[in-house]
């Protein structure tokens, strides 16, 4: 495959089009950029990541942490670059449903090695200790952000991020993608792989347990001052 790169004195029109100055990119639709991409040229596939990285950073961090969210990240720029060849451009919303369905993907196996990691390593040293004398924390915490140090900072955006990732992963994929990503049903069906029909019955459901979730942290320190008290 011929490729055409910033620099070179053969500038060859693509598809019937002059190849954009490289300022151009950044004003290009997806469908440019993919062309160009898949034709080799590096600034194109540069722009998609600039301007998709927010995004899927924000839903790595959603569902895995602060910890490894930018690795996740490179992680699905990588693999979207490894199969970039193979992509085809249907809508304007199919490149994002693409990017984030590698993400989504991505973020699950992630998921699954961490709970692999958790069998073999035993409890984390955040995890709690019930004795006689009640509920203590172990005496090395790391510094993540864990449910308790969430509690602890009162800071209510992570404790949302943290009921959520605690959550089953199928409902994470609905409450990320459409509360938090602002997706129509029909595009988080599609990065889901599943009928609209199916994304409403899960969102419903994940809702109703993010709720009790929710319900059930906001009262935990009202019953430890009321124990306190007694």
């Amino acid at each position: 495959m011929a490729t055409t790169r910033q620099g070179s004195s053969d500038v060859r029109p693509i598809g019937g089009a002059s190849q954009p100055a490289v300022g151009d990119f950044r004003r290009a639709p997806d469908s440019v950029l993919v062309r160009h991409a898949q034709d080799g040229i590096d600034q194109a596939f540069g722009v998609i990541v600039d301007r998709y990285h927010a995004g899927i950073y924000s839903l790595a961090y959603r569902m895995c942490g602060p910890t490894d969210a930018e690795d996740l990240t490179q992680e699905v720029f990588l693999k979207a670059l490894g199969k970039l060849d193979r992509f085809e451009f249907r809508n304007q919303a199919s490149l994002r449903t693409w990017l984030y369905r590698i993400a989504m993907n991505s973020c699950i196996n992630e998921l699954r090695r961490a709970k692999r990691r958790r069998l073999i390593e035993g409890p984390s040293l955040d995890a709690v200790v019930r004795t006689d004398d009640g509920v203590m924390r172990r005496a090395a915490p790391d510094e993540s952000c864990m449910p308790h140090v969430i509690a602890e900072r009162e800071e209510t955006r992570e404790i949302m991020h943290g009921i959520i990732r605690r959550m089953s992963p199928k409902y994470q994929q609905v409450l990320i993608l459409i509360d938090l990503e602002g997706m129509e049903y029909d595009e988080a069906a599609e990065v889901i792989g599943c009928r609209i029909g199916t994304v409403k019955s899960r969102l419903s459901r994940a809702r109703e347990h993010f709720a009790a979730k929710l319900r059930a942290h906001m009262r935990a320190p009202q019953s430890h001052e009321t124990r306190q008290a007694e």
